[in-house]
C-alpha cells in the first residue's frame, strides 16, 4: 500500500490542479470501499456534479459556481486530512481479478459499499446470467417480444430480427436477453430443446460474426455453407447451396427453438452487397415450409454514434438495414437505433429487487460512471437528460452480480 502520505499528497495535487472532478474521481478509488469516508466522498460528487449541471445551464452564475466549488473543495481537503490508513484501499498486492462475462472488473469495488446499503434481501433474491443485460428499453422489447409472439402463432419458422445501434448501446446484449427471456420462460425440459451457441464455462450467449466473404455475394453464400456444416455437423455434398441449407434445416426438426446472433461491424466490416447476401438469406429459409422449429436470426449492426451523429456512410448502411424489413411481406423486423438507457428503467430494474429509492441508484450509476477518465461527457448526459449508455449499466449490472454471489 503506498504510505498514508503519499495518497493525501496525491490528492491535494489533484484538487490543486483545478480539475476538481477528476480528484474526487480519484478520491474513490483510492478508498476502501468499507470506508465511511466513501459515502461522504459520494455526497460531494452529486453536489459538483449538480452545479456543473446548472452552471451548463445557464441556472446559476459563474461566481455562484465558483463559491460551492470552493466549498467542495475545501470539504474534500478536510476530509483527505482526516484519513486514516483504515480508510484506504489495499490493492498491492494483489492478483488482479479474472474478468467476468467479458467486463473489465476492479480488484476493489466502492459500488460494493453502496450495493450493500440498499434494501435487497441479497441472499434469498434470485441473480442470474439474464441479469447481465436484461435492464429494460420497455419500447423496442415490447415490440419485439409482441412481433416474436405473433409470428410465432401465425406460423413463421424463420423470423429475423435487426438491431441498429452504437456499439456503447450493447446490441448484442439486447439480442442475448431476448434469448435468454425465452430460455428462461419454459420448463427444464423445454429449455433443453432450444439450441443456441454459448460461451464456454458459461450460460452467457456466443455472439458470432456474420460469415461473409470480401471477395463478394457467391464467396459469401459458400462460406455461410460451411458455417452451417461445421455448426450442425452436415457435411453430405448437396447442391445447389439453398438446397444444402435445407437439409441442414431439416436435420434440427426435433429442436423447439434454433438461435443465431451474427453481428456485424458497420464501422470496419460492411461491404456493399451486404443488403443482397442478407435478402438472400432471408429468401432461402423463408422457402422452407415444414414442421420443426422456430429459428431467430439476430443480427446486431454496430454504427458508432448512430444515436447522435453518425458519419454519412453509416447513416447509409442503417438505411439499407432499414429497407430490409420495409418490404411487403418482409419476414424480418427491424431495430433503429437502439437507444440508451433512461435512468428510470435503471431505477426499475432496482425495483424489482426492493430498493425503490431512486436517489441511491442515481448514486449507483454515477459511481459507475467516474470508473473511466473518459467519462465526462457520458456524466454529462446522465446529469442533464437522464440517460446512460448500455455500456454502462452492464457495467453496473456485473458489479451487482457479483455482489449477489457473495
Amino acid at each position: 500500500m503506498p504510505p498514508l502520505e503519499n495518497i493525501q499528497s496525491e490528492l491535494k495535487s489533484a484538487i490543486a490542479s483545478g480539475e476538481l472532478g477528476e480528484a474526487l474521481r480519484l478520491f474513490t478509488q483510492r478508498v476502501a470501499p468499507s470506508s465511511a469516508v466513501l459515502n461522504q466522498i459520494i455526497l460531494q460528487l452529486r453536489r459538483f456534479h449538480t452545479i456543473e449541471k446548472e452552471y451548463k445551464a445557464g441556472l446559476v452564475l459563474p461566481a455562484e459556481r465558483n463559491t460551492e466549488c470552493s466549498q467542495i473543495a475545501h470539504a474534500v481537503l478536510a476530509m483527505i486530512d482526516a484519513l486514516a490508513e483504515t480508510d484506504v484501499a489495499n490493492t498491492a498486492g494483489e492478483s488482479p481479478e479474472r474478468p467476468a462475462f467479458g467486463l473489465p472488473v476492479a480488484a476493489y469495488s466502492p459500488l460494493q459499499t453502496l450495493l450493500a446499503n440498499l434494501r435487497i434481501d441479497w441472499k434469498n433474491t434470485p441473480i442470474s446470467d439474464l441479469h447481465l443485460v436484461n435492464c429494460n428499453r420497455i419500447a423496442e422489447f415490447r415490440m419485439l417480444k409482441r412481433t416474436l409472439r405473433d409470428r410465432s402463432a401465425g406460423g413463421e419458422e424463420f423470423q429475423f430480427y435487426f438491431i441498429n445501434a452504437c456499439p456503447m448501446q450493447r446490441p448484442e446484449s439486447f439480442a442475448e436477453r431476448v434469448i435468454l427471456e425465452i430460455i428462461h420462460s419454459l420448463d427444464d425440459e423445454d429449455a433443453e430443446a432450444v439450441l443456441i451457441r454459448r460461451k464456454p464455462n458459461g450460460n452467457r450467449i456466443k455472439i458470432e460474426e456474420l460469415p461473409f466473404d470480401f471477395m463478394g455475394l457467391e464467396q459469401s453464400k459458400k462460406k455461410f455453407a460451411r458455417y452451417f456444416a461445421d455448426r450442425f455437423g452436415f457435411h453430405e455434398r448437396i447442391e445447389p447451396i439453398e438446397d444444402f441449407l435445407r437439409a441442414c434445416v431439416h436435420k434440427m426438426r426435433d429442436y423447439r427453438y434454433v438461435g443465431f446472433v451474427f453481428s456485424i461491424d458497420a464501422n470496419t466490416d460492411w461491404e456493399p452487397f451486404f443488403p443482397d447476401y442478407l435478402q438472400w438469406m432471408m429468401d432461402t429459409f423463408s422457402g422452407i415450409h415444414e414442421e420443426g422449429p422456430i429459428y431467430l436470426f439476430f443480427f446486431p449492426v454496430l454504427a458508432r454514434n448512430l444515436h447522435e451523429t453518425p458519419s454519412p456512410t453509416l447513416q447509409e448502411v442503417a438505411q439499407a438495414i432499414c429497407h430490409l424489413g420495409e418490404a411487403k411481406n418482409a419476414v424480418s423486423s427491424v431495430i433503429s437505433p437502439l437507444p440508451p438507457v433512461v435512468k428510470e428503467e435503471v431505477q426499475d430494474w432496482f425495483v424489482e429487487f426492493g430498493e425503490a429509492d431512486a436517489s441511491k441508484i442515481d448514486d449507483l450509476i454515477l459511481l459507475t460512471l467516474q470508473r473511466e477518465k473518459s467519462a465526462a461527457l457520458r456524466i454529462g448526459r446522465f446529469l442533464q437528460q437522464g440517460k446512460v449508455d448500455m455500456y454502462d449499466v452492464e457495467a453496473l449490472q456485473a458489479e451487482v452480480y457479483r455482489y449477489a454471489q457473495h
